[in-house]
């Protein structure tokens, strides 16, 4: 399978640790947030060189791929727009995104 992040900032983690992030991003989303109400369908595809930031997905279509800014502080963000989030219309637009900003 080919690297969808190849070229950008992010990279593919393990499955394991794909999961272990779910977790966390699911302890980070107050009610409100954009995310909340596509949780049960959310995937953790990608994350950045730094570790701040995760690329997600759901599969609603609305709301299809996201990068998200981690607080790590395993509770819910004190506002609906935390943590920051970054609607992408499709993973390809998200992909895209992420190499330009590579460049």
């Amino acid at each position: 399978m080919s690297d969808p992040f190849k070229g950008t900032l992010f990279w593919r983690p393990s499955e394991a640790e794909r999961a272990s992030l779910r977790g966390h991003l699911m302890a980070e989303l107050p009610a409100g947030h954009i995310l909340w109400t596509h949780r049960d369908t959310l995937a953790v595809e990608g994350r950045d060189q730094t570790g701040d930031r995760l690329a997600v997905t759901s599969a609603d279509p609305s709301v299809p791929a996201a990068v998200v800014q981690m607080t790590w502080t395993g509770r819910p963000g004190m506002a609906p727009f935390l943590p920051e989030t970054e609607v992408y219309a499709s993973v390809p637009a998200m992909i895209e995104a992420l190499l330009e900003e590579a460049q």
